[in-house]
């Protein structure tokens, strides 16, 4: 079938869904009957290259520049494209069709636009996980690793914390930046679970993710970090961008970091 909207969010979250209950009572009946008829996976094909082949408008991220929008915010923005074998956001949401073949991991786009992103709150939590918290030997290294990127000695990193994540910074999230080329930036992928030691008739589970080499601009309201004086600067908002920017290249973003997804360069 061919998609009807312009938005992948309603694309992915209603109209792959039409039709869903005569799909699966026509599977339903090709399994009883055991027969070589693939209408239904034909069918599921089509919507998943669909998919895969929906161009995303070059125009649809605005050019902030809010530099000056609020006093004592400064915009900070950072891009990074992503790397073999892509970037999943939101495969933890249900999306399960229960058709063989059907895409059946969740993935986040924004409601309005319908663009791939990474939510502010996704981006805030990851960053923060990096920060010394409550485990001593664990906050240890924390607040070393910390250091290290910032090149930086003698300042108190749980108050760094406490500035950046207590309601001074700004994490306005992520997207690909396409403002420059319209493009299709998805495309199928699978994960194959296994019990331990067990590796006998494997189920894939299909999913879809952002494709390798997309530009993905990370973007922020950020604040200085000042001593009490309010005017000496500790950590300048562009070294808060800086820091952030490493930790995302070191340590990856989104679901399946661990097995190689949301590695950008």
């Amino acid at each position: 079938m061919k998609f009807e909207s312009k938005n992948m969010n309603y694309i992915f979250n209603v109209e792959y869904f039409k039709d869903i209950e005569n799909l699966l009572e026509e599977q339903k009946r090709i399994k009883q009957e055991d027969t070589e008829d693939t209408t239904v996976i034909d069918e599921i094909r089509q919507r998943n290259k669909e998919i895969e082949k929906f161009v995303f408008p070059g125009n649809i991220l605005l050019d902030a520049n809010l530099n000056n929008a609020v006093d004592g915010w400064h915009y900070q923005s950072f891009t990074l494209k992503t790397e073999y074998p892509g970037l999943l956001i939101g495969a933890g949401y249900p999306h399960d069709a229960k058709l063989d073949e059907a895409i059946k991991c969740g993935f986040t786009f924004d409601y309005v636009t319908g663009i791939p992103y990474i939510p502010g709150s996704s981006l805030k939590g990851m960053l923060r996980s990096f920060f010394p918290g409550n485990q001593k030997e664990v906050s240890e290294e924390y607040a070393l690793y910390i250091r290290e990127l910032l090149k930086k000695d003698g300042f108190d990193v749980l108050g760094l914390k406490d500035n950046i994540f207590e309601g001074n910074d700004i994490f306005l999230g992520a997207f690909p930046d396409l403002r420059d080329k319209p493009r299709s930036i998805m495309k199928m992928d699978y994960i194959t679970p296994h019990k331990e030691l067990e590796f006998n008739e494997p189920n894939p589970i299909s999913m879809i993710k952002i494709k390798p080499d997309v530009p993905i601009i990370f973007n922020f309201l950020l604040t200085d970090y000042t001593k009490d004086d309010e005017e000496t600067i500790i950590i300048s908002a562009a070294e808060k961008k800086e820091l952030f920017k490493n930790i995302v290249i070191d340590m990856g973003i989104g679901a399946k970091t661990n097995v190689g997804f949301g590695r950008l360069k």
